[in-house]
């Protein structure tokens, strides 16, 4: 496997480096050390003003000393991911752009996420939720709390095949720890039928059963991978609300999501329940992306 990691060096630099070599170590994985340089903007400056406009080729000149700067710094991590192959690339942009323009060279994004205050997150948002709408890749979210392992995980299960895939990666990444507990959670949302007769109420009865038992077998295959599992159905007239209330309830290291991902304006206009999910917890978040439609 091959690990994409953001570097902001800022102060989640040193928790999210520890994560990945806690999992990097588990699969043998290389990992790519990622920094996005801002690019310096030329504002030439009318001669009225007084002042000489810029020149370009200095701005061409300190670009190039930012980004030896930072192909410097990202070499000094290395001694801390010493035991695994580690590349590093910087490039010049915005940083969820450049993080998307690299996304083919992984295949798994983990990335820090900073919290931010209301009028900043409405009206820019947050450089994990513009990946997290927009990348194709799985993707790890570092948020909240740094956690030393993963021992109490919730997967919310939708009974789609974006979920289905997303329990899948999970698995097979995620080895679980000594007395680690996998909640399997399905938030089934209320809503207001007409009368029905009797036939159809035994219909409805039906599926419900054919649902639980399949979330039962899901429970098993953890349990066979050494997870203590557990299914909780919850009933709510909104599933963010339902997802986000449930963890915001428990102490968990990790929250789990399937994405369908969404494609052109439905994208710009909803996201997706993954990404309004995580604008809202501060829990370590895992979405893995299906196809876009």
């Amino acid at each position: 496997m091959r690990f994409l990691v953001p570097v902001d060096f800022t102060d989640i630099t040193n928790p999210l480096l520890k994560l990945t070599k806690f999992l990097a170590l588990k699969h043998n994985a290389s990992v790519i050390l990622l920094h996005a340089v801002s690019p310096l903007i030329y504002l030439p400056y009318p001669e009225g003003f007084g002042i000489s406009p810029i020149d370009l080729s200095k701005l061409a000149e300190l670009e190039a000393q930012s980004i030896e700067s930072a192909k410097r710094r990202l070499e000094a991590l290395r001694d801390f991911l010493a035991e695994l192959s580690v590349e590093v690339v910087v490039d010049v942009g915005e940083p969820s752009e450049v993080i998307l323009a690299k996304e083919e060279m992984a295949d798994l994004i983990i990335l820090g996420s900073h919290s931010k205050g209301l009028v900043e997150r409405i009206l820019v948002g947050s450089t994990s939720e513009r990946v997290a709408r927009y990348c194709h890749k799985p993707l790890l979210v570092l948020k909240g709390k740094a956690p030393e392992s993963f021992k109490k995980v919730c997967l919310a299960h939708d009974l789609s095949k974006h979920a289905q895939s997303a329990f899948e990666f999970f698995l097979n990444l995620i080895p679980p720890e000594e007395d680690g507990r996998l909640t399997l959670l399905h938030v089934e949302e209320t809503i207001e039928l007409p009368m029905v007769d009797a036939l159809t109420e035994g219909l409805v009865k039906k599926i419900e059963e054919e649902k639980i038992n399949y979330l039962n077998s899901l429970l098993e295959r953890a349990k066979e991978k050494g997870w203590k599992a557990e299914l909780v159905v919850k009933k709510h007239s909104n599933t963010v609300d339902g997802i986000v209330e449930f963890v915001k309830e428990g102490d968990y290291d990790l929250l789990v999501m399937g994405s369908r991902g969404l494609s052109g304006l439905k994208r710009v206009l909803l996201g997706s329940t993954s990404s309004q999910v995580l604008r809202r917890v501060e829990v370590p978040m895992l979405i893995h992306k299906g196809m876009l439609s």
